[in-house]
């Protein structure tokens, strides 16, 4: 362990790294799967009053800001008001809070007590989840709503790629004043690489969830639109290459 990790560890204690963070919410008696992932532990809060209520699937990423509560201090106010000609009451408030496997939280989204929230399902920042989430679906807003299924937001963001590529490469070459290279797609790298062609960085990122030979069999059967990098910055560049070509048998 380096210097600075042990250091991390001596100020943070249980929140130094995500795996801590994990390890110290199932000493606790939480339920989580494997492949969970807290992207700013310092910054999370788990509701541990009653943390047997508590139950998180595989494949779950909760990221920054993220709240997940099992009671409220409501009846506080309560305690106070007159009922019956009478004050004075304790009401417990408390609830299972359930994430299912392949889940993303967004960042500063509140998940409330008695909520479960299925598979398969995207959170939006700044969301507050008061009700279950079905399967399958993104949801966002306060109170937190169905926005898209699944299916239809993973062809959106298919469809939105090069487009999103593009704008990359030129806000970058405005900004600096020179092009961008390869390192900078490190998201949009199957727009123009083959698994032959894969870096370590790449094969890290198609490592990540857990499904490595899924993402390569994705890239063996949708060919890249672009042979190469230097091929996708000639399109980029707006130097004649044709975005709809999508034919890898024209690549040498």
């Amino acid at each position: 362990m380096l210097i600075k990790d042990i250091y991390r560890k001596l100020r943070f204690g249980h929140k130094a790294t995500s795996e801590d963070y994990v390890n110290y919410l199932r000493s606790l008696g939480m339920s989580i799967g494997e492949d969970v992932f807290f992207y700013a532990p310092l910054k999370t809060l788990v509701d541990t009053q009653y943390p047997w209520q508590i139950s998180i699937g595989n494949h779950v990423k909760i990221t920054q800001g993220v709240i997940l509560l099992t009671h409220d201090y409501s009846w506080s106010v309560m305690k106070r008001v007159e009922s019956d000609g009478q004050r004075g009451c304790i009401l417990g408030a408390s609830g299972n809070l359930t994430i299912g496997n392949n889940v993303f939280i967004g960042m500063n989204a509140i998940v409330l007590r008695g909520v479960t929230i299925g598979n398969d399902v995207i959170i939006g920042a700044g969301s507050v989840v008061a009700k279950d989430c079905e399967s399958g679906w993104v949801y966002a807003g306060n109170p937190a709503k169905k926005i898209i299924s699944i299916q239809d937001y993973l062809k959106k963001r298919q469809g939105a790629q090069l487009r999103e590529a593009k704008e990359l490469w030129v806000s970058y070459k405005n900004r600096y004043g020179k092009r961008p290279t390869r390192e900078v797609f490190h998201e949009y790298f199957m727009l123009f690489e083959s698994p032959e062609s894969l870096d370590e960085k790449q094969i890290e990122k198609m490592k990540l969830c857990g499904n490595y030979e899924d993402s390569i069999d994705y890239m063996n059967n949708h060919k890249a639109p672009f042979c190469s990098f230097e091929e996708f910055a000639l399109y980029c560049e707006e130097k004649g290459i044709d975005k709809n070509r999508v034919k890898m048998d024209e690549c040498k």
